[in-house]
């Protein structure tokens, strides 16, 4: 007979309530109240689980709560206000729903090494287990619950042969679903609590990957930066993407040499000649860092603030913070190898929770800062009226984007800003953002040179481009086929890759698709070498054969 200790107990009766109040929580309409809840229950609960009987232990469980407390009240307002705004395209829930995630981990490392600190901090040993094996408990319960469900959906299916579907009526139930899930969750994380070998041997697997991963790593990061002044940093200004690549760059070296750094308490296995590869790594670190918060500046500087573009700056700085953290270890003169960074990283772990705990409040949102800045560059004449986006401003950027809209508004109709001809460019697309026309379907282009005759049919919607409607796109005139009659070629304004596409005139003057080219990765790029006329049409090395009525193209190898 199944039989359950005390722990196992109490961990399926915190699963109970869990499951009870996350089934309240779904019938609640308000948003701001739904995931207030939501958030109380993950986050409390799940440090109630993975605490056990140390909650009363040296005030742990008043840090508990105060994080609870934090969080669900920042919740509701995020939510509150992510209703408020009436948007699917609002930035601030999807924004708190991940980085709750890291605030939560990050906390719940430190509040489980409370109750063995040593005066007023925890101990980085307990830090660092922690850290690590929280992530392999949580997994655990997950994995449970799935295993769990697959064997009532079997259940179900197999009576549902035998015509019984009431099985499968309870299994559908939202009660059950959230009841069941919670406490099999529950139970499975008591079990990760209480196995320390299991765990601790599945850490010790990820801990050697780590050793044997950080080489390689390392010699990428080596490499490459001894590679730019060669190249120059052109290449990477041009991509679009530069800043998340190295932001990742550095990211996986520092989770890899965290991994094989542990506690510190420990040697690295690593010859000599090897620790030496690594420390040069850790020193060219804040060199890519500094390279990746240039080129979200040159973005900024270029467009605009933008909250992603905010949160861009915010990560560049906690990694730049690491980076210098890393290099402090690399040359301070202390044994063992890299001691200083049992100090820098619980401090800089907690700087970044009180950073991202900060940015979701009203009072230093990123909604805000950006709203501001937008409508500053247009008014200083940084941003072109013609391209001044009205829609992002009035509807994706909250309660600070609509009142940034709706005195931008009155000051344009009382005549307090901008030139007579700027200002009714302006009012058209403040009204469009009102009404929803651009939304709606109209495309958002611009030429580059002389327009072609029929120009106006790419203002309609059938000429339909998705991006036209969103980022706007570039037209441009030439003529490809070399017959003497232009065509037009087509270029999305978006960031990254996109597919440029051309159009032919048919025998009754109407434009029409006729093809695309292959895509290209910056499309920023393309777009402006088409200003500076360094783009021309070249006649292909090797021609299409025609067999009947079918091409065939040649390929690139």
């Amino acid at each position: 007979m199944l039989t359950l200790n005390r722990s196992a107990k109490t961990s399926l009766s915190i699963g109970l309530a869990q499951g009870l109040l996350l089934w309240m929580a779904s019938v609640i309409a308000e948003p701001g109240m739904k995931f207030a809840l939501v958030t109380a229950v993950l986050v409390g609960g799940i440090n109630l689980l993975l605490l056990g009987d140390h909650i009363r232990r040296r005030g742990t469980g008043w840090l508990v709560l105060g994080l609870t407390v934090v969080m669900t009240a920042i919740s509701a307002w995020v939510f509150w206000e992510g209703d408020d705004t009436g948007r699917p395209g609002n930035w601030l829930p999807g924004s708190w729903t991940c980085f709750a995630v890291v605030i939560a981990y990050i906390c719940t490392a430190f509040i489980l090494s409370w109750p063995t600190r040593e005066g007023l901090a925890p101990r980085y040993e307990d830090l660092f287990r922690h850290a690590w094996d929280t992530v392999f408990i949580v997994l655990l319960g997950l994995l449970l619950n799935a295993v769990f469900w697959a064997l009532l959906l079997l259940w179900g299916s197999l009576f549902k042969m035998l015509g019984i579907v009431a099985l499968n009526n309870l299994f559908s139930s939202d009660g059950f679903i959230y009841i069941a899930s919670a406490m099999v969750f529950a139970l499975g994380v008591n079990m990760g609590r209480d196995n320390d070998r299991v765990i601790g041997m599945l850490r010790g697997i990820l801990l050697t990957l780590c050793r044997v991963l950080l080489p390689l790593s390392a010699l990428i990061v080596i490499v490459f930066t001894f590679t730019l002044p060669f190249t120059g940093l052109a290449p990477i200004w041009a991509t679009g993407y530069s800043t998340t690549i190295l932001l990742c760059l550095v990211a996986a070296n520092l989770f890899l040499l965290n991994g094989v750094f542990q506690d510190g308490a420990q040697s690295s296995g690593y010859p000599v000649w090897l620790l030496r590869l690594v420390d040069l790594c850790l020193l060219c670190l804040p060199v890519l860092v500094g390279l990746a918060g240039y080129s979200t500046w040159l973005r900024i500087e270029q467009y605009g603030l933008t909250p992603s573009r905010l949160l861009a700056m915010l990560l560049v700085g906690v990694m730049f913070a690491h980076g210098l953290a890393a290099v402090w270890a690399v040359v301070a003169p202390r044994r063992p190898w890299l001691e200083p960074l049992r100090a820098s990283n619980p401090a800089i772990a907690l700087m970044t929770v009180l950073l991202l705990l900060v940015i979701h409040t009203p009072w230093f949102s990123p909604l805000q800062f950006s709203a501001k800045n937008q409508v500053q560059r247009l008014l200083e004449g940084k941003t072109p009226v013609e391209s001044f986006d009205a829609d992002t401003l009035r509807n994706r950027m909250g309660a600070p984007g609509r009142l940034a809209y709706e005195t931008l508004l009155a000051q344009a109709e009382q005549g307090q800003v901008l030139t007579p001809e700027a200002r009714q460019v302006l009012l058209k697309r403040l009204k469009e953002a009102e009404t929803g026309t651009r939304r709606s379907g109209e495309r958002v282009v611009e030429w580059i040179g002389p327009k072609v005759e029929g120009s106006e049919q790419f203002d309609s919607p059938k000429l339909s481009n998705p991006a036209c409607r969103v980022e706007g796109c570039v037209l441009w005139a030439v003529d490809l086929d070399q017959d003497g009659r232009d065509e037009v070629l087509q270029v999305s304004k978006r960031t990254g890759y996109a597919v440029p596409e051309f159009f032919k005139r048919d025998a009754q003057g109407s434009w029409q698709r006729a093809g695309s080219y292959d895509s290209v990765e910056n499309a920023q790029a393309l777009i402006e070498k088409i200003r500076q006329g360094d783009v021309k049409v070249v006649k292909p090395r090797y021609q299409s054969l025609q067999v009947e009525d079918e091409i065939l193209d040649p390929r690139k190898p």
